[in-house]
């Protein structure tokens, strides 16, 4: 039996790779998160006999199966919990000892992967990395040409800045961030000649938040003075924004900030820091290349999950003290931070380089002339380890065989709407990690019901950024060029407490994600991010500050906010702001059309609509306001309006005016209207495409029931961290009820959970008990 190790940031991702290199009849053997991400152990389902077994049953079978339904007729099913409590118990069996088996299978089978583990070892790349980019090194490959593979594959995967041109734009503002004593200062100094050589002294602008370290400041000061720079050193977020917003827009400014080591708890102040600067700020972590690899990776998940905005990238800094350079390449790799500079000495402004991914690589694989690693494990070392590690092979093998007979009747118990095969409930997992609303659903589901699970300070934050990434990537890949962002409120019965989240859409109207929220208790307002504040905000300062945050982290991805209501005030506000938005309006909202006041209601009856014929290949959903989308129709209209107030320019805004038909008579079920706030200089968004997103924001109300639902699901919290995380968790699995029953690729997974929920069709109310069977069956099989 060849089993094979797999690794992604998420689920959805290592189950990607699992169904490319075996195809979707792959069997698991087991899931974990392991170093950031999730580790799967997968084999060929033809290795099993089981297997083979379980798809082809004899033909004595069938009879005996049937007369065992017949039988749980009379006999009280078994509890589901207890059912797939045994299939847990299966699933774990093997975990611990396959860990060792498969690596060291990998080894003994191929020599040259053994050589290059250990000298990639030795230049500071990290065990993760490495088993996950040499298992699928080609076996029959010899020496040189391995270690060309792997050079190809480290200079594909290492994220670098593209150009210098693409970071040196006028009204660029940066920070340096990181732990003390990697040189922050120093790079910030040769920056600074550079931004200085591009746009002259008098465009350039120097601020330091470092009032705590002797003469920080004053050897600022002195590069300042040097070059015939500006020079400011502020204290707090209030003298911060008020030199940001005094320094003109096309005037570069850089930032030093005091060094914090990565355990401090200062990190998330600093973050909130530059983040309330009032100007977009793109955060590099300085990553000392004469670390211990582990130290790196601390600090690089400290900075990366410190609640503010996300970082753009790194610059590596003392390499010319640095023995071996796979340490902070293989963290820039890890956590997708692309690397701008390398700082290789103490010189203002020589010693700074701008590097390929090739170049570095090159320098990382470089064995330098009598070197001789005393902290990574000699070739000697590996082979002894190889030979004391692992267990039988055949011993491994007839416990998943005989987990793979056991499966099928653990799953046919628990159904109470017939047999359920073992193929049908994995290609019904399979459906759900396609789904990147379910894929992130379970990986909480997972985490909040794991044995002796804490949750630390920072995590919701941690876990919101990684799921704005996950659908950023997902549009990236589907070569869409934006996200739909839809704001709604939610206010359960009888609470005190409000929330407002932040749901993202693809254009297709494909359910993402919720990176970020909002709550107001009476006692305090708070965000994903851990940022809280005894001032209640407005509604138009709550959804300001979320457009900023979410803007801010899409980069380069365009964001279209969409939410409902507002003023003409706040539209007017909205309208200052570099964003794209639909806000949806009443119908006697007072606007200025042409050469008089009109209203939304009396300037649809002037004009002319047209029909949208394609609205399936539009909206990938099954209904619209309960309806299926063929019974009916979308008519839209667009009008450019304007805002007007004495003393102040009118505001150019687009009406959308959209009816919803009903298809057998003609009715005019409903009518909305938005007006459409295009950014300069990005992308025209067609007025079709504006009137769908529209219905699309009518469907975010139907979340609430399902909120309140989910809700009562989760673990009391046992502190405000993991009432922060389950909040989170709470707003993703609601939305992931959404997708199993709009999605038209999640059929196949409705038709099996409702067979586990004994009814004939899944209906709305049913859709979170439906999720939860499913994610519960497939942390079972995984």
């Amino acid at each position: 039996m060849n089993i094979s190790r797999f690794f992604g940031s998420t689920s959805r991702e290592a189950m990607r790779q699992v169904r490319i290199a075996l195809g979707p009849d792959a069997l698991i053997v087991s899931n974990r998160r392991v170093n950031g991400g999730v580790e799967i152990l997968a084999t060929d389902s033809s290795s099993v006999p089981g297997a083979a077994t379980e798809r082809a049953p004899m033909p004595g079978s069938v009879p005996h199966q049937a007369a065992g339904i017949r039988q749980q007729e009379v006999a009280p099913p078994p509890a589901a919990d207890n059912v797939m409590g045994a299939i847990g118990a299966l699933r774990g069996a093997l975990e611990g000892r396959m860990d060792d088996l498969v690596w060291s299978h990998q080894m003994r089978r191929t020599p040259v992967a053994v050589n290059l583990f250990q000298s990639l070892l030795s230049q500071g790349f990290s065990t993760a990395l490495l088993r996950a980019m040499l298992k699928r090194l080609p076996e029959e490959l010899g020496a040189r040409a391995a270690l060309q593979w792997v050079r190809t594959e480290l200079e594909t995967h290492l994220p670098v800045l593209r150009s210098e041109d693409s970071l040196w734009q006028p009204g660029l503002a940066l920070a340096l961030v990181g732990p003390t004593g990697v040189g922050k200062t120093t790079t910030l100094a040769k920056l600074a000649a550079r931004a200085v050589r591009r746009f002259g002294p008098d465009k350039v602008v120097l601020l330091t938040t470092d009032t705590y370290r002797i003469g920080a400041h004053e050897q600022l000061k002195i590069y300042g003075d040097l070059m015939r720079v500006a020079v400011h050193i502020v204290q707090d977020v209030a003298q911060l924004r008020s030199v940001m917003l005094g320094v003109r827009p096309d005037q570069v400014i850089l930032i030093d900030n005091m060094g914090i080591s990565q355990r401090d708890r200062y990190v998330r102040e600093q973050a909130a820091l530059l983040a309330g600067a009032g100007r977009r700020v793109q955060r590099l972590l300085v990553l000392n290349a004469a670390s211990q690899g582990d130290t790196l990776d601390e600090v690089a998940r400290s900075y990366t999950h410190d609640g503010g905005t996300a970082l753009s990238g790194c610059i590596i800094s003392k390499v010319d003290e640095a023995i071996k350079l796979g340490g902070p390449l293989d963290t820039a790799i890890r956590f997708k931070l692309p690397i701008h500079y390398v700082s290789n000495g103490q010189k203002v402004p020589e010693d700074l380089r701008f590097m390929s991914a090739a170049e570095l690589v090159d320098s990382a694989l470089q064995v330098r002339e009598g070197q001789r690693p005393l902290y990574a494990p000699s070739s000697g070392d590996l082979a002894a380890l190889l030979e004391s590690g692992g267990h039988s092979a055949q011993e491994l093998q007839a416990e998943q065989e005989r987990r793979a007979r056991v499966l099928p009747r653990l799953l046919s118990a628990a159904s109470a709407g017939g047999p359920i095969s073992l193929e049908q409930a994995r290609r019904a997992a399979a459906d759900l990690d396609e789904r990147l609303a379910c894929a992130e659903a379970y990986d909480f589901w997972r985490d909040l019901h794991a044995p002796n699970a804490s949750v630390q300070d920072g995590a919701a934050a941690q876990r919101a950024q990684g799921l704005m990434r996950a659908a950023c990537q997902e549009v990236s890949e589907g070569n869409m060029s934006r996200l739909l962002v839809i704001h709604a409120d939610h206010q359960p019965a009888g609470a005190q407490e409000q929330c407002s989240f932040s749901f993202l859409f693809s254009p297709k109207g494909q359910a993402l994600s919720i990176p970020y929220y909002q709550r107001q208790t009476p006692s305090q307002w708070s965000d994903v991010r851990g940022v809280r504040s005894m001032e209640r905000p407005s509604p138009t300062q709550a959804l300001n500050q979320a457009m900023q945050v979410l803007n801010a982290q899409a980069q380069p991805v365009n964001l279209l906010h969409i939410f409902e209501g507002g003023s003409p005030t706040m539209w007017r506000q909205w309208a200052d702001m570099q964003a794209d938005w639909l806000a949806l309006i009443p119908g006697a909202t007072s606007l200025w059309h042409k050469d008089g006041k009109t209203t939304p209601n009396a300037l649809s009856k002037q004009l002319a609509f047209h029909a949208i014929p394609d609205l399936a290949a539009r909206l990938h959903l099954e209904t619209l306001g309960r309806a299926k989308l063929g019974e009916i129709a979308l008519w839209y209209a667009v009008e450019p309006v304007q805002l007007r107030h004495r003393n102040a320019e009118p505001v150019h805004l687009d009406l959308i005016v959209l009816r919803t038909v009903a298809r057998h008579d003609g009715k005019v079920l409903k009518t909305r209207f938005a007006l459409m706030h295009h950014c300069v200089g990005s992308e025209v968004i067609a007025p079709a495409s504006l009137a769908c997103y529209m219905m699309l924001r009518s469907e975010v109300q139907e979340m609430a029931r399902l909120f309140n639902a989910v809700r009562g699901l989760l673990p009391a919290s046992n502190s405000e961290f993991e009432e922060e995380l389950h909040l989170l968790a709470a707003a993703q699995l609601t939305l992931a009820s959404w997708d199993l029953l709009q999605a038209p690729d999640n059929r196949g997974v409705r038709q099996l959970s409702a067979r586990l929920l004994g009814k004939p069709n899944l209906k709305s109310g049913q859709s979170v008990d439906a999720l939860v069977k499913m994610l519960v069956l497939k942390e079972a099989m995984s």
